[in-house]
């Protein structure tokens, strides 16, 4: 891209980037391509060109010295951006872009983030440099392995996916890592270094789920439905003309498994996990909720296939629609960014966003197109409720042949998965400090201590069902009497029938 916009005339390019290196590369290559001088300027390392350097500090100074310069250059400026919000800096620089134009002297600019004064704003163009691709982590990891000496894996295919989202400085000192800790390349290693750079960056977070979507009680419906989705990520399904999968929105009563599901999905599927906590977009600084937006969603797109899971996405996008009053049109913006890329992207990334107040989402996050399917998770059924129970004593290494699940299904009516969950381990606690085993009653006996939250949330949940009657398919659906069912799944049935 960046050298059909030399090619182009265009007089002043901006890429942001953490990788400034990679970045020059990249320019000195276009530059060497199209036959032009290229120069650089840094306040610390003053001005070079074609290799030779004279002192200057002076940001005017560095613009105005483009005049002296050949026809045909490609001008890098290192951290610039600072001074473009000087009167005389951005005024400097508009003069020369159109002084210098006709003399094929092009700006490029080179930043992590970079804001664009108005007075610029049409002589600028921002564009992103994308994080290293497969084949170029592959070329990467042969590099690597010829300066240590070492040989490649028969299949290098592991490793490389493992560093997918890290830039080329982080792959290489990851690359660099296994070879010390572990004598050889391997994934797992430079899996867990990504988890900690990924983490690093304040907006996302990588996890390595140890839950599979047996560990989550009920919820069949859902469960069909995400087996039959990940037969896409198949090359031969992709021949067959199936799409990627885009995401799925879980919508339901707190403590119902929603989250859980996100995990188990990505063990089940076997692809990473990013979890993407919207508050942690927004910055102070001007500029830096879209850069945060850009760098998450990009990096999501570099770890693809991946599965981005959005946690109670509600809070995140509240006040979109006020934005222009409360905050100039930031959280809009940013609301905005995401629902293009989520309607526009390429690259396999199936997000999972899970909400309890559906009323707290702008109409456009729920249209079709942005999603695959709406599911509403209910509260359990007693089958599902069993099957919980089930999940919850194995996992606590004790057998539910020893317990009398119908006894503590029905004291659990109306009672979340959380909320189950905490029964036993309340009975854990009080069985440990009599010093026996647990037993039925002692769930039983915790049961009747908690009061649900569907006692205190009933308006609530009755306003979410009635919403997902026509609005949504039903998660725990195939346990439902026929009275009970959504009316889009009565619908559906009988034009099946």
């Amino acid at each position: 891209m960046l050298e059909s916009y030399v090619r182009a005339g265009y007089p002043a390019i901006a890429i942001t980037t953490p990788e400034e290196n990679r970045a020059l590369a990249e320019a000195k290559r276009v530059a060497d391509r199209l036959n032009m001088s290229f120069a650089t300027w840094s306040s610390t390392k003053s001005l070079s060109l074609d290799g030779k350097t004279q002192s200057v500090t002076d940001p005017v100074a560095a613009l105005m010295a483009a005049f002296k310069f050949p026809s045909n250059t490609i001008y890098c400026l290192l951290d610039f951006h600072p001074y473009l919000k000087s009167p005389d800096v951005w005024r400097t620089a508009k003069d020369c872009f159109s002084a210098l134009k006709s003399q094929g002297i092009v700006y490029l600019f080179i930043s992590v983030e970079i804001t664009i004064p108005p007075e610029l704003a049409r002589e600028i163009v921002i564009m992103d440099l994308p994080l290293p691709s497969r084949e170029n982590l592959e070329e990467l990891l042969a590099s690597v392995a010829k300066a240590a000496g070492v040989e490649l894996p028969a299949d290098t295919t592991p490793v490389v996916e493992a560093a997918l989202g890290l830039t080329t400085g982080e792959a290489e000192n990851a690359f660099a890592l296994t070879l010390v800790v572990e004598g050889s390349f391997s994934a797992q290693v430079v899996a867990r270094e990504k988890e900690q750079i990924v983490r690093k960056s304040g907006v996302l977070e990588i996890y390595s789920p140890d839950v599979n979507m047996n560990a989550v009680g009920g919820l069949d419906a859902l469960k069909s439905w995400l087996k039959k989705r990940v037969q896409a990520y198949n090359p031969k399904a992709q021949e067959f003309g199936l799409p990627a999968p885009r995401g799925v929105l879980l919508v339901g009563v707190p403590g119902c498994g929603k989250s859980l599901c996100a995990k188990a999905l990505a063990a089940e599927w076997q692809k990473p996990l990013l979890r993407l906590d919207a508050g942690r977009l927004f910055g102070s600084l001007v500029g830096e909720s879209e850069s945060n937006t850009r760098r998450a969603l990009e990096t999501a797109e570099a770890v693809a296939p991946a599965v981005l899971w959005i946690d109670e996405v509600e809070k995140g996008l509240a006040g979109s629609q006020s934005s222009g009053r409360t905050d100039s049109g930031v959280t809009a913006r940013v609301f905005g960014h995401f629902l293009t890329w989520m309607q526009e992207k390429k690259h396999p990334v199936f997000v999972v966003a899970t909400a309890n107040d559906v009323y707290a989402l702008p109409a456009e996050f729920l249209r079709k197109g942005r999603f695959d399917e709406i599911f509403f998770v209910d509260l359990p059924t007693p089958e599902e409720r069993a099957d919980i129970i089930r999940v919850q004593l194995n996992k606590r290494h004790r057998d539910s042949k020893n317990f009398d699940l119908a006894v503590i299904t029905c004291a659990t009516e109306n009672f979340t998965g959380a909320e189950i969950e905490e029964c036993i381990v309340s009975g854990l606690f009080t069985a440990w400090n009599e010093g026996r085993e647990l037993d039925t009653a002692d769930i039983v006996a915790a049961a009747h201590e908690i009061t649900p939250m569907s006692v205190g949330l009933a308006d609530r949940i009755e306003a979410l069902r009635d919403w997902a009657k026509n609005a949504a398919r039903l998660a725990n659906a195939a346990s439902y009497s026929g009275a009970e069912r959504p009316a889009r799944v009565l619908r559906m049935e009988g034009a099946n029938q």
